[in-house]
């Protein structure tokens, strides 16, 4: 799979209505993009790491709370910042990323520790299919702001139909809306302000940064709220949310298990049985 090109990858889109071949090569654009954005970080990302991404992988992992045995997958892998660890805490890890150099880094580096419970492809997360109840945790770690808005969709809708009953999924993200809320106006002006002091290095980044946060390209992401509703209606409940550092956000779910039989409640009394 190391191997594969842009084209290899790509959606089919022959015999779609317009609209939807619009999206089929909208999506296609998108991955091809950030095949290459990421392929090309490879060298330089395991030194990328930050506090604040620190933060991030153990909010993940706290909440994951992985069973020794549990199978899981983990969306969006880069050099396995969340893969490593949960494989060391004996579970079964299924790695995704689109970058086929990130992900030779990681079956390497898997290699190297003696962990031949992680299994890492390259492939456009979008393109992902697996059999229905097959994993029993999704993980995601900064890695989804990228899709486009309907790819998350139908990803998270994906992921309740891969999970069994009583699986979970946590959601780990760049997650901020467009200044709808008090958290966004927020986040929006500690960024504003952080590149305002770094000079004129920092006013250019914030014209660019603006240009693609208005257009919605390379990073699209959403509030945390926007990503409840997003399980919420795919099915998941007992639904959470939270910050972690900066714009950081978590959300999590489960997969209702209904092989576990409901217990009956008392019936309501009504005035007439109470005379």
């Amino acid at each position: 799979m190391e191997n594969q090109t842009d084209d290899d990858n790509h959606l089919p889109a022959c015999g779609l209505q317009p609209a939807a071949r619009l999206a089929s090569l909208a999506t296609q654009r998108a991955t091809s993009r950030q095949r290459r954005v990421w392929s090309g970080r490879v060298g330089s990302w395991d030194q990328h790491g930050s506090a604040a991404l620190h933060s991030v992988t153990s909010a993940v992992l706290g909440v994951a709370a992985p069973q020794a045995g549990d199978t899981v997958l983990d969306l969006g892998c880069g050099t396995g910042q969340i893969s490593i660890p949960l494989a060391m805490r004996s579970a079964s890890v299924l790695a995704v990323d689109v970058s086929p150099a990130m992900a030779r880094r990681l079956r390497d580096e898997a290699r190297r520790r003696g962990l031949p419970s992680l299994t890492v492809i390259a492939l456009p997360i979008e393109e992902l299919d697996l059999p229905p109840a097959s994993v029993d945790l999704v993980v995601s770690s900064y890695a989804l702001h990228h899709l486009r808005d309907p790819d998350k969709s139908r990803l998270v809708t994906a992921a309740y139909g891969w999970l069994r009953p009583g699986g979970r999924i946590v959601i780990a993200d760049m997650m901020f809306g467009r200044g709808g809320s008090a958290r966004d106006r927020t986040i929006i002006r500690t960024k504003l302000r952080a590149l305002a002091r770094k000079g004129p290095g920092g006013w250019w980044r914030i014209v660019k940064n603006a240009a693609r946060y208005q257009l919605r390209v390379q990073e699209r992401p959403i509030s945390m709220s926007a990503w409840a509703g997003l399980l919420a209606s795919a099915g998941f409940t007992d639904i959470t949310s939270s910050s972690i550092v900066a714009e950081a956000g978590l959300v999590a779910g489960h997969r209702p298990d209904t092989r576990t039989p409901v217990r009956a409640q008392p019936a309501a009394v009504t005035r007439s049985e109470r005379r």
